[in-house]
């Protein structure tokens, strides 16, 4: 019979075997490790960390010193001296004979003097009734007009009494007109007509009124009636209009009878949609575009907001044009306003002066093409020149709306018309 470990030998086994299960994988783990540290300390060295420039091209399409460390990349071991390495951007080690030459830019050249605009036969009516500025200072210009002037004569003289050339413009019907301009004119302003066009709505703009349904042969003989009666007018604008100015085809025989006088367009811009400037475009006629209104609110402190804001207009772009009516409190902001204008570096000018100034300079791009009919000469009893000849093209009753409202700011409103 077999004889029984006793119980101390079964212990002692049972430890045993316990310990080997343990021990066995803490062996084997510490000869990997062994075995992994012997290879490493076989490879070969790392290459050390190098800082190089990149030669490249700056934003502004200047070369770059390469001397200017841009950043920091693990470069391979160095190519042999026969070899050449040309990368995309060239890359050059720091403090390398290879350095880049200084860029030096050539001087932009100095412009060329402005030419002196040739005369047009399309300029010659309002070249020749213009106001001359006894003296134009250095600054920002200034046109300031005067509408629905004649009718109440009172008020039509207190504003010929102001400090100018301010631009005064005398309603159509207004009677003893031719009169009434020539006082104007003697008191050293500017003359306009200020032609009654359609407004929206059912407001009445008054006698001798332009509008759409009429037929284009009506339109201009109007037109040519209103200008007989102002000889020494220098263009003229519209009253209310925010209907016909918006229509290209009712605005061309407007212009074109202006363009056969030789005279200037003011667009008083009733509605943001307006299409004076660009038929005057097609046309060739000078003219020019109101950009503040002074008395929508017809109170003091408000005009004295918008002459401020006038001021504004006129230093960003270098001329601005306001128009105004002769309330007592308009007539009362400018007669404090005017005499302190160029202590403020501004200059009152008439608007003939604007005109002219922007006559010289390019056409905008912002204006939509319209093609109209061509102007005929038509024999008047002025004895201004007329031109000879201005575009042929079609009538077309379309152009482009602006966006809502033109992104214009709120002081660029417009009367209720």
């Amino acid at each position: 019979m077999a004889r029984r470990p006793s119980p101390a030998a079964r212990g002692f086994a049972r430890d045993f075997g316990i310990a080997a299960l343990v021990a066995i994988p803490l062996i084997a783990a510490s000869a990997g490790a062994y075995i992994y540290w012997q290879a490493a300390t076989l490879a070969p060295d790392a290459p050390e960390p190098v800082t190089v420039a990149l030669a490249g091209v700056s934003e502004t399409g200047d070369a770059e010193p390469a001397a200017v460390p841009r950043t920091q990349v693990r470069a391979p071991a160095p190519a042999p001296a026969a070899e050449t390495v040309v990368p995309f951007f060239e890359i050059v080690r720091v403090g390398a004979p290879a350095a880049l030459s200084p860029v030096v830019a050539a001087p932009a050249p100095a412009p060329a003097p402005a030419a002196a605009a040739a005369p047009r036969a399309s300029d010659a009516g309002w070249e020749a009734r213009a106001v001359r500025p006894p003296q134009i200072r250095a600054g920002a210009w200034i046109a300031i007009v005067i509408d629905d002037l004649g009718v109440d004569a009172a008020r039509a003289a207190r504003t010929m009494a102001l400090p100018g050339p301010l631009t005064l413009s005398f309603l159509s019907y207004a009677p003893d007109l031719a009169e009434q301009g020539r006082q104007g004119r003697a008191a050293g302003h500017e003359i306009l007509l200020h032609l009654p066009m359609e407004p929206e709505g059912r407001d009445n703009p008054g006698p001798g009124a332009l509008f759409v349904r009429m037929s284009a042969d009506d339109i201009r003989a109007r037109t040519a009636n209103a200008l007989d009666r102002l000889p020494n007018a220098v263009g003229l604008n519209n009253h209310m209009g925010s209907r016909f100015t918006r229509d290209p085809a009712a605005l061309a025989p407007v212009l074109q009878e202006i363009a056969a006088r030789g005279l200037l367009f003011l667009d008083s811009r009733t509605t943001g949609n307006s299409a004076g400037s660009a038929v005057a475009q097609s046309f060739g006629v000078a003219h020019a575009v109101r950009d503040v209104f002074l008395d929508n609110e017809i109170e003091a402190g408000a005009v004295r907001k918008q002459l401020a804001e006038l001021e504004r207009v006129a230093n960003r772009r270098g001329t601005a044009v306001a128009i105004g009516h002769p309330h007592d409190a308009t007539l009362e902001a400018l007669a404090a306003w005017i005499p302190t204008m160029n202590s403020r570096g501004l200059q009152l000018v008439p608007v003939s002066a604007v005109v002219r100034q922007q006559r010289q300079a390019p056409a905008s791009p912002n204006l939509a093409p319209v093609v109209l009919a061509p102007v005929a000469a038509r024999e008047t009893a002025s004895t201004m020149p007329s031109p000879s000849q201005t575009r042929a093209a079609t009538v077309t009753r379309a152009i482009p709306e602006p966006a809502a409202a033109t992104g214009e700011p709120p002081w660029k409103r417009y009367p209720t018309e």
